[in-house]
């Protein structure tokens, strides 16, 4: 069915159906009706760059290295929450994506490349939740080392040589097997299940038995299904001390335009530009026939949002064209937006009571199975704000709050926890531990046993 391209109103949500606020989030749900046909709309927004911010914006996949299981929205952010702590407030779906479970174009996933996109004709939206944002195709990007923060946050070390000693400063990969000789660097070893180590991401852990750091000289021997990081005294600290089984992960991270993008979502036509409207877009794929739409647009003051209009008379709504989009992601305020996957694919989750909730009707009559999920969520505890009334206060760490009276010494004096009439108890003499327990009775046992044979 093809639609004539109608004009929504810039006070399209106005007057909603269904709205509510949690903590900054935005969440509306209004039917419209354009040339006389009804619209269902689904939109969430949230400000990240916003002081005191205590969401942010992520991508999840459900994967296991780079192989991508095809989940719904929902079991993507139920994953999510199970392997993070942290809820999920808003979901859609994300990219395109193949049977195989890989989405079509680029993945970056806080700012590990996963996946990079070949097609031509698609795009992507990078972002990193402080007001940084690109449009178009990732097709530069840089190799390097990462491992990982107590907080399971990456770290990036640059990769200055393959398979060749490093110089003072610097870091080396080796990723073929033999047999290796190095000077003044210490060696950690890594074990992967990839088979092509030159194809990113090569995801490893730590196969160092004994960790001895930087030495005058070394040597050590690959095998396959293997690579070493060979690294110098600059970097001593954080590779000698690296646990054996913890991750240790060979990646590509974003650059050129997208350099700095933690986040990385594709989709087809860039549908809003720098304020741009694109007028012309694809007409393939039913690009110019009315169906259900997921869209991601980001405002000039930082604010990201997330839309879905239903379609295919799913709760009587009709959808729209890719072209219908872009207009309605320019009047919702974007000033870039991106056409994400659609069809029966599109899926609103909102969290309200908090419960996840599915709010829209997706044209399959249930949710359909993708590869990713564009979700804004609860940041980390140590990240998120506490914003007490008088964080500062001078009064709270007044030495009146530390008096030396409150600790002086006869609160723990042992009188205060003598039993009433009984006598003063000797002190109790410090009992061994386990092990030296079980060391005790083995010598007791052999003196009694040399006593048997001297008596």
């Amino acid at each position: 069915m093809t639609v004539t391209v109608s004009a929504f109103a810039a006070n399209v949500l106005d007057n909603p159906n269904y709205q509510v606020d949690i903590n900054g989030i935005r969440y509306t749900e209004k039917t419209v009706t354009e040339n006389s046909k009804k619209q269902n709309l689904f939109y969430g927004e949230y400000n990240t760059t916003a002081e005191n911010a205590k969401y942010e914006w992520v991508i999840h996949s459900v994967r296991d290295g780079s192989t991508t299981t095809l989940k719904t929205v929902m079991d993507i952010a139920k994953d999510y929450e199970a392997k993070t702590g942290r809820k999920v407030m808003l979901a859609t779906n994300g990219d395109y994506f193949y049977n195989t479970g890989s989405n079509v174009e680029s993945y970056v996933n806080d700012g590990i490349v996963i996946t990079k996109g070949n097609m031509a004709n698609k795009n992507s939206i990078g972002f990193d939740n402080n007001g940084k944002i690109v449009v178009g195709r990732m097709t530069e990007v840089d190799k390097r080392l990462v491992i990982y923060d107590e907080d399971n946050k990456p770290v990036f070390f640059e990769i200055d040589k393959f398979n060749e000693q490093p110089a003072a400063g610097e870091i080396a990969v080796y990723n073929v097997a033999g047999t290796y000789s190095i000077t003044n660097a210490g060696v950690m070893i890594g074990k992967t299940s990839s088979t092509n180590l030159n194809q990113y991401p090569v995801w490893g852990s730590d196969y160092t038995m004994i960790g001895t750091g930087v030495a005058e000289s070394k040597s050590f021997t690959l095998k396959s299904g293997q690579f070493a990081v060979v690294y110098t005294a600059e970097h001593n600290a954080a590779f000698a001390s690296h646990a054996y089984g913890t991750p240790v992960d060979l990646v590509e991270i974003p650059a050129g335009e997208f350099a700095g993008c933690t986040w990385v979502l594709g989709g087809y036509d860039v549908i809003v530009n720098n304020n741009t409207v694109n007028t012309n877009c694809h007409t393939d794929n039913s690009g110019n026939t009315a169906a259900p739409r997921t869209f991601i647009g980001f405002k000039e003051d930082g604010t990201g949002f997330l839309c879905v209009v239903d379609g295919r008379g799913a709760g009587g709504s009709v959808g729209i064209t890719v072209n219908q989009e872009a207009q309605l992601a320019s009047v919702l305020g974007a000033q870039y937006a991106l056409e994400l996957d659609g069809g029966g694919s599109s899926t609103m989750l909102v969290r309200i009571n908090d419960t996840l909730t599915l709010r829209n009707a997706p044209s399959d009559g249930s949710m359909r199975r993708v590869s990713n999920a564009i979700m804004l969520v609860e940041k980390p505890a140590a990240e998120t704000p506490d914003a007490p009334e008088t964080p500062t206060e001078p009064e709270a760490t007044e030495p009146e709050a530390t008096e030396p009276e409150a600790t002086e010494p006869e609160a723990t004096e042992p009188e205060a926890t003598e039993p009433e009439g009984t006598e003063p108890q000797p002190p109790v003499e410090p009992q061994p531990n386990i092990f030296q327990r079980i060391w005790n009775a083995i010598v007791a046992f052999f003196k009694n046993l040399l006593s048997l044979f001297t008596a």
